[in-house]
């Protein structure tokens, strides 16, 4: 009785929307971190900076997790549910996805790093004379 009552949740639609929505608003402050920065690189786009394509990538990347994430972990919670006899058999599921989760946002620090090293110009070298101590 119990695995019918949470088929029967896990099924409905409404349900699953809800648990969407709990999972998409705590990647709200992210998103809307990264929309500020994704309109800020547009707007300076004409500057000609090589860190902007990277910062727009990383942003962009980001922003692409913090929707698609919540979607992934939503269907993985109602496929988990379904079946509940096999429960614990598939929670692999759960560890699987947050590895490369992990490795996704990892990638994105990534293009975040290269943005900022991309858009620095190179330090210019100064010619000084060869130290020489003085007695």
């Amino acid at each position: 009785m119990a695995g019918t009552h949470a088929q029967d949740f896990m099924n409905s639609t409404p349900d699953q929307i809800k648990i969407f929505l709990s999972m998409l608003s705590t990647q709200l402050p992210t998103m809307i971190v990264c929309l500020v920065a994704c309109v800020l690189i547009l707007t300076r786009w004409t500057e000609g900076s090589r860190g902007l394509l990277w910062a727009l990538l990383g942003f962009g990347s980001v922003l692409a997790l913090c929707l698609v994430l919540p979607v992934v972990h939503t269907l993985i919670q109602c496929w988990v549910v379904q079946n509940s006899g096999q429960l614990a058999g598939r929670m692999w599921v759960f560890t699987a996805v947050s590895v490369v989760s992990s490795f996704l946002h990892a990638a994105t620090y990534v293009l975040l790093l290269i943005a900022v090293l991309a858009g620095h110009p190179a330090p210019k070298t100064v010619n000084l004379p060869p130290f020489t101590p003085q007695r």
